[in-house]
């Protein structure tokens, strides 16, 4: 039997969004935010539109899930990227302090493909810059279905080489970001329930659950000869989101198979439930044991607290 086949055809984007606002405000929705994360690797929350810097406003500002200190400065272009965006981008990203500033648009010339490639070469290896084309495709008569291709982005281990660092920081750097790298392959082996976000250099990798100031870490811990996955509550709100969950601790045990550590942490801005592994990341016999298991408990914490964060009821 012959297997059929869907033709893809291109989609106008003015199709979708009439405007470039129409699209801006759709990249902040639970849908756009998972297309960056899908075709990014890059998990956003809090994101705000038409925040302003100092004089002028940026299209999107938010910052990376687990790292409300990371901000990302978006700015979103119909038609061929031009000078006058390119100016918008680097002057939105310096006044928000962005680390990480990503330019989308449909086509991207030739000139400004090399000047994010010099600003990603040029900067500290605390600062990213992504330009991005922005297409839409249709299968059959399907609706329409978005897709970013990123065009440049930067070289996270020459910017490594770039940085002003210690020989030890520098080594330290390279084992965990080729560590995430390994971990983040073994999870895809496997259909995931959530997105990853790019790997990188610190020493947890976080996962967007889908609420702002929630979010569920992996965590490399050489220095306890350990590795763990933590839940985080990070909300104003937090004391009230870690009771509600707390008094489901039997029935998440039960899911689990094992006790979670629950740890309130009254006097801290963020509360932890914790689960943790003696087993150590830094001896290189351990490597394909550490992959295996956050590939088989990762998920299971996710499935079993992503629902329960998002029923959980703010208080007046």
């Amino acid at each position: 039997m012959k297997k059929e086949i869907g033709k893809r055809t291109v989609v106008d984007i003015r199709q979708v969004w009439s405007r470039e606002s129409e699209f801006s405000n759709w990249l902040i929705s639970p849908d756009g935010l998972e297309l960056l994360a899908k075709d990014m690797e890059i998990q956003i929350e809090n994101p705000e539109r038409e925040v302003y810097g100092t004089n002028f406003p940026c299209d999107i500002i938010g910052n990376l899930v687990g790292d409300e200190k990371h901000h990302v400065a978006i700015e979103n272009q119909f038609g061929k990227t031009n000078h006058e965006h390119l100016a918008k981008l680097i002057t939105y990203a310096a006044t928000h302090k962005a680390m990480t500033g990503i330019w989308i648009a449909e086509e991207a010339a030739d000139d400004h493909r090399q000047v994010i490639d010099w600003l990603n070469q040029n900067t500290s290896n605390t600062i990213a810059f992504y330009l991005v084309e922005l297409r839409a495709y249709s299968i059959n008569g399907s609706p329409p279905a978005p897709m970013l291709d990123i065009v440049c982005k930067p070289n996270v281990s020459m910017k490594q080489d770039n940085a002003p660092i210690s020989d030890a920081e520098k080594r330290r750097n390279e084992w965990r970001l080729a560590f995430w790298e390994d971990i983040h392959q073994e999870l895809k082996t496997t259909q995931l329930p959530f997105n990853l976000q790019k790997p990188g250099t610190d020493h947890w990798s976080s996962i967007s659950v889908g609420r702002s100031n929630f979010y569920i870490s992996m965590l490399l811990i050489p220095k306890n000869q350990a590795i763990g996955i933590e839940v985080v509550i990070k909300t104003p709100w937090k004391d009230s989101a870690f009771k509600q969950l707390r008094t489901q601790a039997s029935e998440i045990h039960s899911e689990l198979g094992l006790d979670l550590d629950w740890r309130p942490m009254l006097e801290k801005i963020s509360a932890r439930i914790l689960l943790t592994e003696k087993l150590d990341p830094s001896q290189e016999t351990n490597r394909r044991k550490v992959c295996e298991w956050f590939k088989l408990w990762t998920p299971k914490i996710y499935n079993s607290f992503q629902h329960r964060i998002k029923e959980l009821e703010e208080p007046e």
